[in-house]
């Protein structure tokens, strides 16, 4: 039983120095994939920069969304000045025709009063418009550079 153990002793050492590889034998295996791990953090860390931009630039896509809602705001209630404006002069106008049909000259200065006081809103008003016309400029603008900077991308 001892020959039989003892055989089967060296049977198994000879089988497992065939089967135990050596560090060697798998070094250009663990090289690849050290050099696939760099590879992957490498374009990882490029993903992160790229989706980054992408945010920063949804951002100012966002603010150039906001200051054209902004500006359309601005023309509302531009648009909304003005009609008031245009009903008060209408108004204005009907009160001048009745004081000229009966010739209550007690009601003039009070009449004249009330177009000074418009010829001010219209003067407030037309500066409004210059100040919303530029605006309009500018955001023009910035659209055209933007629609200019997309035609070279295509």
């Amino acid at each position: 039983m001892l020959k039989i153990t003892l055989a089967l002793a060296v049977a198994f050492v000879s089988l497992t120095s065939n089967v135990v590889a050596s560090g060697d034998d798998h070094a250009g295996m663990k090289q690849e994939h050290e050099s696939a791990h760099l590879q992957h953090d490498q374009w990882a860390a490029e993903h992160a920069k790229w989706r980054a931009e992408h945010m920063r630039a949804l951002a100012m896509m966002a603010k150039l969304q906001a200051k054209i809602y902004e500006h359309e705001a601005e023309l509302i209630e531009h648009d909304e000045a003005m009609r008031a404006h245009e009903d008060h002069a209408m108004h204005h106008g009907e009160e001048i025709a009745h004081h000229e049909h009966d010739g209550d000259a007690s009601n003039h200065e009070a009449l004249e009063k009330e177009h000074k006081n418009f010829s001010a809103k219209h003067a407030a008003m037309a500066k409004k418009h210059d100040a919303v016309k530029d605006g309009h400029k500018e955001l023009h603008d910035l659209l055209h550079k933007l629609f200019d900077a997309m035609k070279s991308v295509q």
